[in-house]
């Protein structure tokens, strides 16, 4: 064999042994293409969906870690619930586990009608319990079934033109 065809051979050779080295790592995991809501994902952790706004867009998550960040598509999101005023910032982060959103960094609560605190962790037990530092409140799983729409909550009504008259 001349040394041409032995270079050819020992090419092809490897050329095959890569592929076949190359192909699995790269094939398509069809479960992965099919990339879950935010919602689904803080369900899978044991959350109810509405703990988040109408209106996440994107999101990246770390299995590993844990660590997440939420992307709102217009803005900051602030809406009324449970008599508080919350507030979402564009982006939000964290860190989940099962019933732990924790290091929770772009939610706020207003309190005393001026002041916005940081709510810096959520525990799921029999409730909710939002914990803002050394305070904590207490809901009840079912008041977060429905997520809330930016600016008004839970309580939107559809807008009615006053000017616009019935002909019946």
């Amino acid at each position: 064999m001349s040394s041409a065809s032995q270079t050819f051979l020992l090419f092809m050779i490897l050329l095959c042994l890569t592929s076949s080295a190359i192909i699995p790592s790269t094939a398509v995991n069809f479960e992965d293409d099919i990339r879950q809501s935010a919602y689904e994902v803080i369900q899978g952790y044991g959350f109810p969906a509405g703990l988040l706004p109408v209106g996440v867009k994107a999101y990246e998550l770390d299995n590993n870690s844990g660590k997440f960040a939420l992307h709102l598509g217009e803005g900051a999101c602030s809406f009324p619930i449970f008599g508080y005023e919350i507030k979402y910032e564009p982006t939000f982060t964290g860190i989940i586990s099962n019933g732990k959103l924790t290091n929770l960094n772009g939610i706020s609560v207003k309190v005393l009608s001026f002041y916005w605190v940081s709510i810096f962790e959520v525990l799921k037990r029999d409730e909710l319990q939002f914990s803002v530092g050394i305070v904590s409140v207490n809901f009840p799983i079912d008041n977060f079934y429905d997520s809330p729409n930016c600016g008004c909550g839970l309580n939107c009504r559809p807008i009615v033109d006053p000017l616009i008259v019935s002909s019946s």
